[in-house]
């Protein structure tokens, strides 16, 4: 008996020390210009508005998270980490108000987090570990405590887009 409450301290100490996983989400929204482009113009070709993208990660309720860093689509990009309650709703076109929505992260008793992402640069996707995945559309590296722990989305969908206004 005297064994009991240590072996309920090592099971307990062991369930902690495993590193959180993270669930990642990622959605883009494209404008698309007032003036349709001409039909010699490559689709890419001096685009003025850039895709907006929407990354969101859902970790333990609690869980201390710190810095992140994002893998999106090759490249690589620091990230700012701002804590939102779930749901995450979005109008589901921007400039058309309708009480039509989407949601983006469903309600949820775990804590989530937008990733707005910084200016490219740094190794996220070159400090990937092998297991995961060169096809992946986002990889996010999220720093817990003393550990680097990392989440994926395959891919990123695609919302309505948007019109520039």
């Amino acid at each position: 008996m005297k064994f009991l409450p240590l072996f309920f301290l090592l099971v307990t100490s062991c369930a902690m020390a495993q590193p959180p996983t993270i669930e990642v989400m990622g959605y883009s929204r494209s404008t698309t210009p007032g003036i349709p482009p001409e039909k010699n113009d490559a689709p890419s070709a001096n685009h003025p508005f850039p895709v907006k993208y929407f990354i969101y990660i859902i970790v333990k309720k609690g869980t201390p998270v710190s810095d992140a860093a994002v893998c999106l689509k090759g490249q690589s990009y620091s990230a700012k980490l701002e804590r939102v309650s779930s749901p995450v709703v979005v109008p589901h076109d921007p400039n058309v108000p309708t009480d039509r929505k989407d949601t983006l992260v469903p309600k949820t008793r775990d804590d989530v987090y937008r990733l707005d992402l910084q200016e490219p640069g740094g190794t996220a996707c070159e400090n990937r570990p092998a297991d995961i995945a060169q096809n992946l559309e986002v990889v996010v590296a999220l720093k817990s405590g003393k550990s680097v722990v990392y989440g994926a989305a395959k891919t990123i969908v695609a919302l309505t887009p948007a019109a520039a206004m």
